[in-house]
Protein backbone atom coordinates (compact mmCIF):
# COMPACT_ATOMS: atom_id res chain seq x y z
CA UNK A 1 0.00 0.00 0.00
CA UNK A 2 1.37 3.43 -0.96
CA UNK A 3 0.41 7.00 -0.05
CA UNK A 4 -1.85 7.52 -3.06
CA UNK A 5 -3.83 4.42 -2.14
CA UNK A 6 -4.40 5.33 1.50
CA UNK A 7 -5.80 8.73 0.48
CA UNK A 8 -8.73 7.11 -1.32
CA UNK A 9 -12.09 6.59 0.39
CA UNK A 10 -14.29 5.47 -2.47
CA UNK A 11 -16.83 3.78 -0.20
CA UNK A 12 -17.24 6.88 1.97
CA UNK A 13 -19.10 9.47 -0.08
CA UNK A 14 -19.55 12.06 2.69
CA UNK A 15 -16.00 11.83 4.02
CA UNK A 16 -14.72 12.09 0.43
CA UNK A 17 -16.53 15.41 0.06
CA UNK A 18 -14.37 16.84 2.84
CA UNK A 19 -11.27 15.75 0.96
CA UNK A 20 -12.47 17.84 -1.97
CA UNK A 21 -13.09 20.84 0.31
CA UNK A 22 -16.87 20.49 0.25
CA UNK A 23 -17.68 21.38 3.85
CA UNK A 24 -21.41 20.73 3.59
CA UNK A 25 -21.86 17.05 4.27
CA UNK A 26 -24.43 14.82 5.92
CA UNK A 27 -22.85 14.49 9.35
CA UNK A 28 -24.88 11.44 10.34
CA UNK A 29 -23.62 9.51 7.33
CA UNK A 30 -20.06 10.77 7.80
CA UNK A 31 -20.07 9.62 11.44
CA UNK A 32 -21.34 6.20 10.39
CA UNK A 33 -18.60 5.98 7.77
CA UNK A 34 -16.07 6.40 10.59
CA UNK A 35 -17.83 3.70 12.60
CA UNK A 36 -17.68 1.35 9.61
CA UNK A 37 -13.87 1.24 9.89
CA UNK A 38 -14.38 -0.80 13.04
CA UNK A 39 -17.62 -2.51 11.90
CA UNK A 40 -17.21 -3.45 8.22
CA UNK A 41 -20.71 -4.93 7.98
CA UNK A 42 -22.45 -1.91 9.50
CA UNK A 43 -25.70 -1.00 7.73
CA UNK A 44 -26.79 2.61 8.01
CA UNK A 45 -30.51 2.22 7.29
CA UNK A 46 -31.56 1.25 10.83
CA UNK A 47 -29.90 4.38 12.21
CA UNK A 48 -31.69 6.59 9.69
CA UNK A 49 -34.97 4.90 10.62
CA UNK A 50 -34.38 5.47 14.35
CA UNK A 51 -33.73 9.17 13.72
CA UNK A 52 -36.86 9.47 11.58
CA UNK A 53 -38.93 7.78 14.30
CA UNK A 54 -37.69 10.22 16.94
CA UNK A 55 -38.50 13.13 14.64
CA UNK A 56 -42.01 11.75 14.15
CA UNK A 57 -42.46 11.53 17.92
CA UNK A 58 -41.31 15.13 18.31
CA UNK A 59 -43.14 16.79 15.43
CA UNK A 60 -46.35 17.47 17.33
CA UNK A 61 -44.57 18.55 20.51
CA UNK A 62 -42.30 21.10 18.84
CA UNK A 63 -45.20 22.51 16.82
CA UNK A 64 -46.99 23.29 20.09
CA UNK A 65 -43.93 24.75 21.87
CA UNK A 66 -44.66 28.28 23.10
CA UNK A 67 -41.05 29.46 23.08
CA UNK A 68 -37.57 28.39 22.02
CA UNK A 69 -36.48 27.03 25.40
CA UNK A 70 -39.62 24.87 25.50
CA UNK A 71 -38.81 23.66 21.98
CA UNK A 72 -35.36 22.51 23.11
CA UNK A 73 -36.84 20.96 26.22
CA UNK A 74 -39.00 18.81 23.93
CA UNK A 75 -35.80 17.33 22.46
CA UNK A 76 -34.44 16.66 25.95
CA UNK A 77 -37.68 15.03 27.08
CA UNK A 78 -37.70 12.75 24.03
CA UNK A 79 -34.06 11.83 23.53
CA UNK A 80 -32.68 11.98 27.06
CA UNK A 81 -35.63 11.29 29.37
CA UNK A 82 -37.77 9.02 27.19
CA UNK A 83 -35.03 7.20 25.22
CA UNK A 84 -32.33 7.42 27.86
CA UNK A 85 -29.45 8.95 25.87
CA UNK A 86 -26.74 10.33 28.14
CA UNK A 87 -23.02 10.15 28.79
CA UNK A 88 -20.59 8.93 31.42
CA UNK A 89 -16.84 8.94 31.89
CA UNK A 90 -16.49 5.35 30.65
CA UNK A 91 -17.35 6.59 27.15
CA UNK A 92 -14.09 8.56 27.09
CA UNK A 93 -12.20 5.27 27.10
CA UNK A 94 -14.35 3.17 24.74
CA UNK A 95 -14.68 3.63 20.99
CA UNK A 96 -18.34 2.59 21.17
CA UNK A 97 -19.11 5.99 22.69
CA UNK A 98 -18.19 7.57 19.34
CA UNK A 99 -20.14 5.20 17.08
CA UNK A 100 -23.72 6.41 16.55
CA UNK A 101 -25.17 2.92 16.20
CA UNK A 102 -23.58 1.83 19.48
CA UNK A 103 -24.65 5.02 21.22
CA UNK A 104 -28.26 4.36 20.24
CA UNK A 105 -27.99 0.70 21.28
CA UNK A 106 -26.21 1.31 24.60
CA UNK A 107 -27.83 4.72 25.31
CA UNK A 108 -24.38 6.06 26.23
CA UNK A 109 -22.05 8.28 24.26
CA UNK A 110 -19.48 11.02 24.18
CA UNK A 111 -20.75 14.60 24.11
CA UNK A 112 -20.03 14.92 20.39
CA UNK A 113 -21.83 11.73 19.35
CA UNK A 114 -24.86 12.56 21.52
CA UNK A 115 -24.86 16.05 19.99
CA UNK A 116 -24.84 14.58 16.48
CA UNK A 117 -28.01 12.65 17.30
CA UNK A 118 -29.74 15.84 18.49
CA UNK A 119 -28.57 17.61 15.33
CA UNK A 120 -29.78 14.76 13.10
CA UNK A 121 -33.25 14.69 14.64
CA UNK A 122 -33.42 18.47 14.38
CA UNK A 123 -32.47 18.33 10.72
CA UNK A 124 -35.22 15.78 10.09
CA UNK A 125 -37.69 18.28 11.58
CA UNK A 126 -36.26 21.27 9.71
CA UNK A 127 -34.88 22.74 12.96
CA UNK A 128 -31.33 24.05 12.71
CA UNK A 129 -29.42 22.70 15.71
CA UNK A 130 -25.67 23.25 15.32
CA UNK A 131 -22.64 21.71 16.94
CA UNK A 132 -20.31 23.75 19.13
CA UNK A 133 -16.74 22.58 19.75
CA UNK A 134 -16.63 24.01 23.27
CA UNK A 135 -13.66 23.20 25.51
CA UNK A 136 -14.13 20.31 27.95
CA UNK A 137 -17.21 19.02 26.18
CA UNK A 138 -19.10 19.40 22.93
CA UNK A 139 -22.50 21.17 23.00
CA UNK A 140 -25.31 22.00 20.59
CA UNK A 141 -26.57 25.48 19.80
CA UNK A 142 -29.97 26.78 18.71
CA UNK A 143 -30.20 30.41 17.58
CA UNK A 144 -33.44 31.73 19.03
CA UNK A 145 -34.88 35.18 18.44
CA UNK A 146 -33.68 36.27 21.86
CA UNK A 147 -30.15 34.97 21.30
CA UNK A 148 -28.40 31.60 21.20
CA UNK A 149 -29.38 28.79 23.52
CA UNK A 150 -26.98 25.95 24.33
CA UNK A 151 -27.90 22.39 25.21
CA UNK A 152 -25.64 19.79 26.84
CA UNK A 153 -26.76 16.29 25.76
CA UNK A 154 -24.03 14.67 27.86
CA UNK A 155 -25.28 16.07 31.16
CA UNK A 156 -28.89 14.98 30.69
CA UNK A 157 -29.89 17.95 28.56
CA UNK A 158 -29.12 21.07 30.59
CA UNK A 159 -30.12 24.23 28.65
CA UNK A 160 -28.20 27.51 28.97
CA UNK A 161 -28.35 31.03 27.65
CA UNK A 162 -25.04 32.28 26.26
CA UNK A 163 -24.17 34.03 29.52
CA UNK A 164 -25.10 30.95 31.57
CA UNK A 165 -23.08 28.72 29.26
CA UNK A 166 -19.98 30.92 29.54
CA UNK A 167 -20.28 30.90 33.34
CA UNK A 168 -20.70 27.13 33.39
CA UNK A 169 -17.70 26.45 31.14
CA UNK A 170 -15.53 29.00 32.96
CA UNK A 171 -16.16 27.13 36.20
CA UNK A 172 -15.29 23.77 34.61
CA UNK A 173 -11.93 24.80 33.23
CA UNK A 174 -11.14 28.34 34.37
CA UNK A 175 -11.16 29.58 30.78
CA UNK A 176 -11.09 33.33 30.03
CA UNK A 177 -14.66 34.50 29.36
CA UNK A 178 -13.74 36.42 26.18
CA UNK A 179 -12.11 33.27 24.77
CA UNK A 180 -15.21 31.21 25.58
CA UNK A 181 -17.43 33.63 23.66
CA UNK A 182 -15.38 32.97 20.54
CA UNK A 183 -15.41 29.21 21.10
CA UNK A 184 -19.21 29.07 21.31
CA UNK A 185 -19.58 29.79 17.59
CA UNK A 186 -20.99 26.93 15.45
CA UNK A 187 -18.36 24.39 14.40
CA UNK A 188 -17.90 23.52 10.74
CA UNK A 189 -18.66 20.00 9.59
CA UNK A 190 -14.95 19.47 8.99
CA UNK A 191 -14.10 20.55 12.56
CA UNK A 192 -16.68 18.12 13.93
CA UNK A 193 -15.32 15.17 11.95
CA UNK A 194 -11.74 16.00 12.98
CA UNK A 195 -12.77 16.18 16.63
CA UNK A 196 -14.44 12.77 16.37
CA UNK A 197 -11.31 11.33 14.78
CA UNK A 198 -9.06 12.80 17.45
CA UNK A 199 -11.24 11.24 20.15
CA UNK A 200 -11.01 7.84 18.46
CA UNK A 201 -7.26 8.11 17.96
CA UNK A 202 -6.73 8.88 21.64
CA UNK A 203 -8.89 5.92 22.72
CA UNK A 204 -7.22 3.43 20.35
CA UNK A 205 -3.71 4.53 21.33
CA UNK A 206 -4.65 4.40 25.01
CA UNK A 207 -5.62 0.75 24.44
CA UNK A 208 -2.52 0.16 22.27
CA UNK A 209 -4.79 -0.90 19.42
CA UNK A 210 -2.45 0.36 16.73
CA UNK A 211 -4.34 -1.00 13.73
CA UNK A 212 -7.50 0.89 14.67
CA UNK A 213 -5.39 3.95 15.51
CA UNK A 214 -3.82 3.65 12.04
CA UNK A 215 -7.28 3.59 10.42
CA UNK A 216 -8.12 6.85 12.18
CA UNK A 217 -4.75 8.49 11.51
CA UNK A 218 -5.11 7.65 7.83
CA UNK A 219 -8.27 9.77 7.74
CA UNK A 220 -6.68 12.64 9.65
CA UNK A 221 -3.74 12.65 7.24
CA UNK A 222 -6.05 12.51 4.22
CA UNK A 223 -7.81 15.65 5.48
CA UNK A 224 -4.47 17.53 5.79
CA UNK A 225 -1.93 15.74 3.58
CA UNK A 226 0.55 18.64 3.77
CA UNK A 227 0.87 18.36 7.54
CA UNK A 228 4.25 16.94 8.52
CA UNK A 229 2.96 16.18 12.02
CA UNK A 230 0.09 14.05 10.72
CA UNK A 231 2.38 12.37 8.20
CA UNK A 232 4.94 11.57 10.89
CA UNK A 233 2.22 10.15 13.18
CA UNK A 234 0.93 7.97 10.36
CA UNK A 235 4.50 6.76 9.70
CA UNK A 236 4.88 5.81 13.38
CA UNK A 237 1.61 3.86 13.32
CA UNK A 238 2.56 2.25 10.01
CA UNK A 239 5.73 1.04 11.71
CA UNK A 240 3.70 -0.30 14.66
CA UNK A 241 1.39 -2.19 12.27
CA UNK A 242 4.32 -3.60 10.23
CA UNK A 243 3.52 -1.56 7.11
CA UNK A 244 7.21 -0.86 6.78
CA UNK A 245 7.41 0.20 3.12
CA UNK A 246 4.64 2.74 3.72
CA UNK A 247 6.46 4.01 6.82
CA UNK A 248 9.61 4.56 4.71
CA UNK A 249 7.66 6.46 2.04
CA UNK A 250 5.99 8.69 4.63
CA UNK A 251 9.20 9.43 6.53
CA UNK A 252 11.12 10.22 3.35
CA UNK A 253 8.32 12.62 2.46
CA UNK A 254 8.65 14.26 5.88
CA UNK A 255 12.38 14.76 5.38
CA UNK A 256 11.76 16.74 2.19
CA UNK A 257 9.53 19.32 3.84
CA UNK A 258 10.15 19.35 7.60
CA UNK A 259 12.17 22.01 9.45
CA UNK A 260 15.81 21.23 10.04
CA UNK A 261 15.15 20.94 13.79
CA UNK A 262 12.97 17.86 13.18
CA UNK A 263 15.21 16.07 10.69
CA UNK A 264 17.35 14.17 13.19
CA UNK A 265 14.32 12.56 14.84
CA UNK A 266 12.87 11.56 11.47
CA UNK A 267 16.22 10.13 10.33
CA UNK A 268 16.36 8.03 13.51
CA UNK A 269 12.86 6.73 12.87
CA UNK A 270 13.77 5.98 9.27
CA UNK A 271 16.88 4.08 10.35
CA UNK A 272 14.79 2.00 12.76
CA UNK A 273 12.33 1.10 9.97
CA UNK A 274 15.14 0.18 7.56
CA UNK A 275 16.70 -2.04 10.22
CA UNK A 276 13.46 -3.95 10.64
CA UNK A 277 12.96 -4.16 6.88
CA UNK A 278 16.40 -5.75 6.56
CA UNK A 279 15.43 -8.38 9.13
CA UNK A 280 12.29 -9.18 7.18
CA UNK A 281 14.31 -9.56 3.99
Amino acid sequence: MDISTILQFKQDQEFSKLLHHDNYIDLTTAALELARDDQPDLKFESIYTWIQQRAAELSGRVAMANDDRTLLQCFVDCLTKQHGLSGNTICYHQAEGSYLNRVIENKLGLPISLSLIYMAVGKELGIDIQGVAAPIQFLVRYDSQAGPLFLDPYSKGDIYTEEECITHLAQLGEFPRNELTRLLKPATHREIVVRMLMNLKRIHEEQQDYQRAWNVQRRLFALSPLSNTLKKDLAALSYQTKQLSLAVELLEGCLKSCPESEQSDIKMMLQRVHTELAQWN
